[in-house]
């Protein structure tokens, strides 16, 4: 009888809890497809929350598909805010998906933030099925591209973002190749916020570091995650980052490797503490490190097991 070596086991074992994953993930997307456009309500209804808690003005979001015409990555859709011609440009994010998963899985994540005043870009890999290297290299040419944008006087978002004030979101692989990127993107983009990131290649272990890393990093993650469980990712990642980067980790106590996907739970605690460390990055607004410093609501505080920052 043949047995298998260790790598072939870990990978038997990621993709067999990433399958039973992802059928919820397509039940999540079916029930979402009811939905009308790319639009979704719940993310505005999030904005809405958020805007008063923080005193945030409220954008109307508008949504177009360019054509990236980019080797890196297949296609995008980017959702801004409908300012005034003469408004301050907006800051703006490129959120990669996670393993098999494409941009319509996180629809939420545009009005949620662009309703706030953030331009937010959703890209499709190549391949569902790409790996760690090729995110990172979407993650850096979808910054480059949203630069070109911004100059492409054809675009609806000419002019209207803010290139000193970028940043990075990635879910799982993406998330795990969204701090890769940022290392190698450095100064170019103010935030990195991978979201319940597998930390390498498919069925490899963590046994680097990230103490060259000096984007601010804000890591979310799920103590329930068994698909990339946090103590061997979200975690082991948190704790390479040199205590000299500005960083924060934030590990809810329930919630599937799909937390940050249409159908995940408690969407608005996810998008209150990205928003928030946005804006602490994007406009050095240091009113926003109490949501990372301060003492949670009881309602918070129910639902996070660990909140570390060393804002």
């Amino acid at each position: 009888m043949k047995t298998m070596n260790l790598t072939s086991k870990i990978i038997c074992s990621f993709l067999s809890c990433l399958s039973l994953s992802l059928l919820t993930l397509s039940a999540a997307s079916a029930q979402d497809a009811a939905e009308p456009g790319r639009y979704r309500p719940q993310g505005r209804e999030f904005a809405r929350d958020i805007g008063r808690e923080y005193g945030e003005a409220l954008y109307e979001v508008r949504t177009y598909d360019p054509e990236p015409n980019v080797a890196e990555f297949a296609g995008a859709t980017i959702f801004y805010p409908l300012t005034l011609s003469f408004a301050a440009p907006s800051g703006a994010v490129v959120l990669v998906p996670g393993y098999t998963a494409t941009q319509e899985n996180y629809d939420w994540w545009g009005p949620a933030l662009a309703s706030l005043g953030i331009v937010v870009m959703i890209i499709d890999t190549n391949d569902p099925r790409d790996t760690f290297q090729p995110r990172k290299a979407a993650h850096i040419a979808a910054v480059e591209f949203l630069k070109s944008e911004n100059n492409n006087s054809d675009s609806p978002i000419s002019g209207k973002i803010d290139t000193s004030k970028l940043a990075i979101i990635g879910h799982s692989l993406g998330g795990g190749a969204a701090l890769a990127a940022a290392e190698e993107l450095g100064s170019e983009i103010k935030a990195v916020i991978p979201l319940m990131p597998y930390c390498c290649e498919l069925g490899q272990s963590f046994d680097g570091d990230y103490s060259g890393l000096t984007v601010p990093t804000l890591i979310i993650a799920s103590s329930e995650d068994t698909v990339a469980p946090p103590a061997t990712h979200a975690r082991l990642l948190y704790d390479s980052i040199a205590d000299s980067t500005s960083k924060a980790y934030l590990e809810f106590a329930a919630g599937t490797h799909n937390l940050p996907t249409n159908g995940g739970t408690d969407l608005a605690s996810q998008a209150r503490f990205t928003f928030a460390w946005l804006k602490l990055q994007m406009d050095g607004n240091p009113a926003f490190a109490a949501s990372f410093t301060g003492t949670l609501s009881d309602e918070l505080d129910a639902k996070i097991t660990r909140l570390d920052s060393n804002q």
